[in-house]
């Protein structure tokens, strides 16, 4: 059985190599068997505060009439879930989509844009542009925006004191250097933890890393430069072997851990060191749930020669199916979770950073004091809007292979740290990565 492009991309969204010919696969479209009749909206997202989620929607209920059946599904299979139920027919109305998916998943077909829709113009003037091009894919909008944020050194300061550290690194070699104080003073066995075991979405700290260097792995036409021009990603795959393998400070259960558990590892105190999103020192710093609370500081992320500095955004966006039998209710729903209510003010995107410190799109939400104030509670503000300002997208979200070149940069990095690839061999491996997939594409 031949495969046409289209698709090769319903099958790239899930990370996935192309299956085997098989006659239920090539049964199966993404289109809807019918809906509900009552117009309710199925809606699906992956199971960050489910509880919460509900939450809203009970309200959004409340204040529509509309019905929304809301699924949490586990983030470690988010995309292939999601993927395979579009496939194979019932996908959700409305969604929650990662940036990385964005582009497969329109050539796939599962999303529709919302140009022309009431309200959309005004929320993408509201906004700031790099939210606003990521949420774009060639010329046409396709989501309100859910969350941004930037990646940060996130460091337990109390820890760090016992240590006799008084500041956080600003180099890679300063950081490593620290966490072997940390270690020999007896506090903690591996003081740096990240999440590290393979799954269908990004490693946000590889990337902020290469970055924090002012390095990349891309040029703007998305030809890899990893192995060529810039040094730096190999640079940075050289310091990670080196501080998992032989000072030995990086826990090599990262292999097997994905962001939940370092999350509840720097509550615990079990870390004196992650890099990881903005909002999550806010988790850290809340007494109800942490053992580390008003231990927990954010920093710029330590660079190769800790002169330069940089970072990573992302951009989480919720949208339409293409196929929804229901869309001016799945809209409805869409325009109340990212876009602005009857006083124009960001509803959702306040509420989900007054309860969780999730970042921001839109810009009006700076200057709101009732944000400026929480805020003031887990982060210091200047380092909080310096991070942002230095922040940088990924300049590859824009082709349809994305998703399947970012699985194989988990399987190299998980390489590296377990001193398994060298980091020459790393960059190249990643280089020819790239090679195949844009001929599997073209």
């Amino acid at each position: 059985m031949e495969f046409n492009r289209r698709q090769i991309l319903k099958y790239a969204g899930l990370g996935l190599a192309l299956p085997a010919a098989s006659p239920l696969l090539s049964a199966c479209s993404n289109n809807k068997s019918g809906g509900s009749g009552d117009g309710s909206v199925k809606f699906e997202g992956w199971d960050y505060e489910a509880a919460l989620v509900q939450q809203n929607l009970d309200n959004f209920t409340k204040t529509s009439n509309i019905k929304v059946n809301y699924t949490p599904i586990t983030s470690a299979q988010y995309v292939q879930k999601v993927v395979a139920e579009f496939t194979g027919g019932g996908g959700p109305d409305a969604l929650y989509v990662y940036d990385d998916s964005l582009a497969a998943w329109v050539e796939g077909d599962y999303l529709q844009p919302l140009d022309g829709m009431a309200g959309v113009d005004e929320v993408y003037d509201a906004i700031y542009p790099g939210n606003a091009a990521a949420m774009t894919y060639q010329g046409k909008r396709y989501g309100l925006p859910y969350y941004t944020d930037s990646n940060c050194l996130t460091y337990n300061a109390d820890i760090l004191a016992k240590a006799g550290i008084t500041k956080p690194p600003a180099s890679l070699e300063e950081l490593e250097a620290q966490a072997i104080k940390i270690k020999d003073a007896g506090l903690l066995q591996y003081p740096i933890g990240v999440p590290a075991q393979l799954s269908d979405t990004w490693w946000s700290w590889v990337w902020a890393l290469v970055f924090g260097s002012g390095g990349n792995m891309f040029d703007d036409q998305q030809a890899p430069i990893m192995n060529t021009t810039d040094t730096v990603v190999k640079d940075v795959f050289a310091w990670l072997q080196q501080a998992a393998n032989k000072s030995k400070v990086i826990d090599p259960a990262c292999l097997q851990l994905l962001a939940v558990p370092i999350d509840n590892a720097m509550k615990a105190n079990r870390y004196a060191y992650t890099i990881g999103a903005r909002y999550a020192s806010r988790d850290y710093n809340d007494a109800t749930k942490s053992k580390a609370a008003g231990k927990i500081r954010m920093a710029l992320i330590p660079s190769l020669d800790g002169q330069v500095h940089g970072t990573v955004s992302n951009t989480r966006l919720y949208a339409l199916a293409k196929d929804t039998e229901v869309k001016d209710n799945a809209f409805k729903l869409l325009t109340y979770l990212g876009g602005l209510d009857a006083d124009k003010k960001p509803y959702t995107a306040k509420f989900w950073f007054l309860q969780r410190g999730l970042g921001f799109a839109y810009k009006s939400m700076a200057t709101d004091p009732e944000v400026t104030a929480s805020l003031k509670k887990f982060a210091d503000p200047a380092i909080y809007a310096h991070l942002g300002e230095i922040a940088k997208p990924r300049n590859v979200l824009g082709v349809p292979w994305y998703t399947e070149f970012e699985i194989e940069l988990h399987k190299v990095v998980q390489g590296v740290l377990s001193n398994q690839t060298q980091p020459s061999a790393a960059v190249a491996s990643l280089a020819q990565t790239v090679d195949t997939l844009k001929k599997k594409y073209n």
